[in-house]
């Protein structure tokens, strides 16, 4: 029997998505809405048809405006209204974050499990990428934002695709490998392939694309090279929360090389936005 042909971890990506079909396929109205804003002649009359035909994006939109502007003298009781309000980036950016969402939901108790603690974590990611953004000005933020909350999306879809697959990428994790290394193993490509393949598949603007790409070297200059470094640390940072640890700043480096050469920062100026990064982010969680 011949050898079969060597396949490149995107192949392997690109052909899960194929063979799962339903996986690759972003709920409609949130593919309708991003595909909308993508042209430069939207109006707010074509954001707000698309918006209509689902009740429960309709209801998330309205929600979102009535909270942003609890001081208007009446509640936002249409989508119209909410639109002119809001603006057409905070509308994608509500769609996107309703999109992920649904990648999120589990099967049974135990693929809701490690879901909710996928997706607690893509929103810290999201909000330390954006903080960082904020403070350093190398990525838009709603840019920033959406990459952290796409950047883990590989894993659900690997789970997706095969649960019980998925459950050998986490015993080989407790056994010391990294994620994306355990999920190579198993599956042939790690999470980051996966999520730069769905978003090949969906168009994505090429700016949020390429900072999805954070588990491969940038070289400075390199198109999306800062996007992609902020959202590795971004990722770092949401992993402390999680795990309840403060890294030690001075002991070691916490990022690799490419990192702080594309930040252009210095280790002990890189600890000390880690730690900023890390005490707001963990201050707006609690709020939440």
């Amino acid at each position: 029997m011949s050898a079969a042909p060597n396949i490149s971890p995107m192949q392997v990506a690109e052909r899960l998505l194929t063979v799962a079909g339903e996986i690759a396929v972003m709920p409609q109205v949130v593919y309708k809405i991003v595909e909308t804003l993508r042209s430069e002649t939207t109006s707010a009359a074509d954001l707000e048809r698309e918006i209509s035909v689902d009740p429960g994006f309709s209801a998330k939109v309205l929600q979102q405006a009535n909270s942003a502007y609890y001081a208007l003298p009446r509640p936002v009781r249409s989508v119209k209204e909410a639109v002119t309000l809001l603006g057409f980036k905070q509308v994608r950016f509500i769609a996107m974050q309703a999109g992920v969402f649904d990648f999120f939901v589990g099967k049974n108790d135990k693929d809701s499990l490690r879901r909710r603690q996928w997706w607690r974590h893509a929103l810290d990611t999201a909000q330390a990428n954006l903080i960082l953004a904020k403070g350093n000005k190398t990525v838009q933020a709603d840019i920033a934002y959406t990459a952290g909350l796409f950047h883990s999306l590989g894993r659900t879809l690997l789970c997706r695709n095969s649960a019980p697959k998925y459950d050998k990428v986490e015993f080989l994790m407790e056994k010391g490998a990294p994620a994306w290394q355990a999920e190579q193993a198993v599956f042939g490509c790690h999470h980051g392939h996966v999520v730069i393949a769905a978003a090949q598949a969906w168009r994505f603007p090429d700016d949020l694309s390429q900072c999805l790409d954070y588990l491969e070297p940038a070289f400075p200059g390199e198109p999306g090279a800062e996007a992609r470094a902020n959202l590795y640390v971004a990722h770092l940072i949401a992993t402390f929360v999680q795990k309840g640890a403060v890294p030690n700043m001075t002991s070691e480096l916490l990022f690799p090389s490419w990192v702080y050469e594309v930040l252009a920062v210095e280790p002990e100026k890189m600890g000390e936005l880690v730690v900023v990064t890390l005490r707001k982010l963990i201050e707006t969680v609690k709020h939440q």
